[in-house]
This record gives C-alpha cells, sequence and structure tokens, in this order.
C-alpha cells in the first residue's frame, strides 16, 4: 500500500511539472503575431510585443532601448511602404525564456530592397504574457558603397545637447541617412564619459569628392546648427597610413 502511495505521488509529481502554472500560454513563436501587425500597418500593436526596455539592435546603427524607440522605428518602416517577410528557423524555450532564430525578406514597391537574419529573445512576465526583450537583425546584402578603400574621416565637436544630438542620429531619416546621401557608407558616433557634450563622428567615406562638396552646403550649416554643433568649431581628423 506504502509502495503503490509513493507511485501515485510520484506520478502526480511528474504530471504537475509538465504543466504551465500562470495564466499565460507555453511559448511558441510569436511572429505570426509580429507579422500580423507589421502586414496591418499596426505599429501599436507591435508594440506591445516588445517589453518596456525592450533593446533593438538593427544593422548598421547603435542600439536603442524602449518602446518609444520601437515604435519610431517600426512606424517609420510602415509609413516608408516597407513590407516584412518573417521565415521561423528555430524557436525553443526554458522556463521564462525564449528565443526565435530566422530570416527576413524586406520589400519595398513590390521590389526586394533588403534581405538577411534575425534573432529575438522573449521573456515570460509575472502575468504570464510573453513579451520581446531583445530584437536584432543584420543584413545578408552588402553595405552600398562599402567597400575596401573607403577613406575615414573622423568629427569631434562640442555639442550643446548630447540628447538631442545624439537623437539625430537614430531611427528612421536619421543622420546616417543625410551622410549616407553624400558619399558616407557609414558612420560611428562616440561621447566622451567625463564631458557627456563631447562627442565624434568617424564616417567610412566611399566618395569624398560628394562629401566634401556637401559640406560646403546650407544643407549641411542647417543639420549642423539643428544639432547644436559648430562646424567652425569642428575638428576634422583624415586616415593617414
Amino acid at each position: 500500500m506504502n509502495k503503490l502511495f509513493c507511485i501515485l505521488t510520484l506520478a502526480l509529481f511528474v504530471a504537475a511539472c509538465g504543466q504551465t502554472t500562470d495564466s499565460g500560454k507555453p511559448f511558441s513563436s510569436r511572429d505570426g503575431q509580429w507579422q500580423a501587425a507589421m502586414d496591418a500597418g499596426d505599429a501599436g500593436a507591435l508594440v506591445a510585443l516588445y517589453a518596456e526596455d525592450a533593446r533593438l539592435m538593427p544593422p548598421n546603427a547603435e542600439a536603442t532601448i524602449g518602446r518609444e524607440a520601437v515604435a519610431a522605428t517600426f512606424s517609420g518602416m510602415i509609413e516608408s511602404g516597407a513590407r516584412v517577410e518573417l521565415t521561423v528557423v528555430e524557436s525553443k524555450s526554458s522556463g521564462d525564456m525564449a528565443y526565435n532564430v530566422g530570416t527576413y525578406k524586406m520589400t519595398a514597391g513590390g521590389e526586394v530592397s533588403d534581405r538577411g537574419k534575425y534573432i529575438e529573445v522573449w521573456q515570460r512576465g509575472a502575468d504570464g504574457a510573453w513579451l520581446m526583450t531583445n530584437d536584432i537583425w543584420n543584413s545578408d546584402l552588402p553595405v552600398a558603397g562599402g567597400g575596401g578603400d573607403n577613406a575615414h574621416v573622423m568629427a569631434v565637436h562640442e555639442v550643446k545637447d548630447f540628447d538631442s544630438w545624439i537623437a539625430a542620429w537614430r531611427g528612421e531619416n536619421s543622420r546616417h541617412d543625410l551622410f549616407k546621401a553624400h558619399g558616407v557608407a557609414h558612420a560611428h558616433t562616440f561621447q566622451n564619459a567625463d564631458k557627456p557634450n563631447l562627442t565624434g563622428v568617424v564616417m567610412s567615406v566611399s566618395d569624398m569628392d560628394a562629401f566634401n562638396a556637401f559640406m560646403t552646403t546650407e544643407e549641411a550649416a542647417a543639420a549642423a546648427a539643428a544639432d547644436g554643433v559648430d562646424l567652425e568649431k569642428t575638428t576634422f581628423l583624415m586616415e593617414v597610413d
């Protein structure tokens, strides 16, 4: 009798371990919900899939944190007419953590504008809801104009307000896009830890003539003024062998 009781108790314990103990369902890839929200052009529904402190790590740009950044990124994508198709390659979970690995294809105007791969990290909260905490993706396509013969230029300046300056380098229609249109293949931003307003930009320039011409225009001056940059006090350093 005691032996039978032990066997039954063990069976109940094993069964209980295989059950969910919260109000949420076990994790399964939620990319279908992300896909549906993107197809519907519903930025709000996309944002709702991300945690409050979610981290976005897009290609050729700095990481951003928070739902405001999520909204800015995907609202801009939707407004530009871009569409994204996701294909899940692997989806696994353990306890309250899960991840998705997959590929994506982005189209604009019916043409493929980008394709690549992504990794998502999801976490289940106390209420049982699964939210994405990290989202990283990168392109399979080569960086436009990103050949090995690019020149490198460093611009160092003290801006009026770091938060305002760095905001101009993030999201859709950022300074990355502006400089890319004028000979800069890609750029990286920097900040002095002791002097927050002392900043710098290192640019990989594929067309130096276009870059130099742009820097003398009213458009460049206006952008610098809007970002709190004094071009006359900016130090430009050229790469040397």
